[in-house]
């Protein structure tokens, strides 16, 4: 009887390993991973173009029809020098017939005074001279000042960097428009545009990781200079100077991408980021589902940080399967091998 009652037993214990296996079988497989300790980064995104640290737009004051080319595009200048004139000849007519008008006007005034001093003529003659002299004056400065007005000089010293519509003679231009830009190429910066929803963790002196289409595979270097204190409320951002060093290979107009480094935390704890849903984490405990609410830190491209909620021998399900349930029996194997 004993006997009998063991062999029971046995079957009853045998029968339950069995269909627990089956179960098992049964239940799905999921991937697991472990977490990892390791460097943490949090960046904030940028897009930006590399520009001169000074240079200056120039253009005509006047419309009018180019005359002359002064410089090409890599020419150096100085301040004032002239770039570019416009058709001079109604301009350069003027002037002379003015100047000739105030030479009468100087020898009158010149002659009214010497009979002035004689007593041969009156007082009110002498005003009249003298006024005519001063009209004389003045539309001659007038006249000048329009002559002027036809050439295009450089506003600043440097290498004219753009010849913004690649005037050639007779080409019409307007005023307003940006014909040239002077600069000095030596000195580079990159204004990047930052959402006014990251720009609070932005701060001078971060480092800048850059990416610009021609370097394909590079990330070049950058630091925050500053941060204009007056947002964009259309576009909503804000705009920041990145300052690039001397030997930087990027070169004015380039577009870039760009990474600030807002924190940098070492051991940190970090999982795939496939892992994530939401803001929580599946994981395996004794073979079984279970969601834990974890606090996300910097998220990477295949890594993310997690700052609390996740303990270091936690089994973490990757790519967690649509419509787990907490308690739901899992299979298991590991991508980490």
């Amino acid at each position: 009887m004993r006997k009998r009652t063991i062999w029971i037993g046995g079957g009853i214990v045998v029968l339950f390993a069995v269909v627990g296996g089956i179960l098992l079988l049964r239940a799905p497989s999921v991937e697991i991973a472990k977490p990892e300790r390791g460097l943490a980064v949090e960046a904030v995104y940028a897009t930006g173009t590399v520009e001169p640290v000074q240079y200056a737009q120039t253009g005509s004051k006047v419309s009018g029809r180019v005359a002359d080319l002064k410089v090409r595009e890599g020419d150096r200048v100085k301040q004032g020098d002239v770039l570019a004139a416009l058709d001079l000849e109604e301009e350069v007519s003027n002037v002379e017939q003015l100047q000739a008008k105030l030479e009468l006007a100087q020898s009158d005034a010149e002659r009214t005074r010497r009979l002035r001093r004689t007593g041969n003529i009156s007082i009110a003659a002498l005003d009249q001279a003298e006024s005519a002299l001063g009209a004389a004056q003045a539309a001659l400065r007038a006249a000048k000042a329009k002559l002027d007005d036809r050439y295009i000089r450089a506003p600043i010293a440097g290498v004219v960097l753009r010849s913004e519509l690649q005037l050639k003679v007779g080409d019409m231009v307007q005023p307003q428009q940006t014909l040239f830009i002077v600069g000095d190429p030596s000195a580079l910066q990159i204004d990047a545009e930052v959402d006014e929803e990251d720009i609070p963790k932005v701060k001078p002196g971060q480092d800048a990781l850059i990416r610009a289409d021609a370097f394909t595979g590079q990330v070049l270097k950058g630091t925050v200079r500053d941060i204009t204190p007056y947002g964009d409320s259309v576009a909503r951002t804000y705009r920041i100077h990145i300052e690039l060093p001397d030997d930087t290979p990027l070169f004015s107009g380039m577009t870039t991408e760009i990474n600030i480094v807002v924190r940098k935390q070492d051991n940190a704890l970090l999982v795939p980021v496939s892992a994530l849903v939401g803001g929580t984490v599946w994981t395996l405990v004794d073979g079984r589902a279970r969601q834990v609410k974890i606090e996300l830190g910097a998220v990477a491209k295949d890594k993310a940080e997690i700052k609390s909620g996740l303990s270091d021998d936690a089994t973490v399900i990757v790519n967690p399967p649509t419509g787990i349930k907490d308690g739901e029996r899992l299979r298991a194997f590991n991508v980490n091998g």
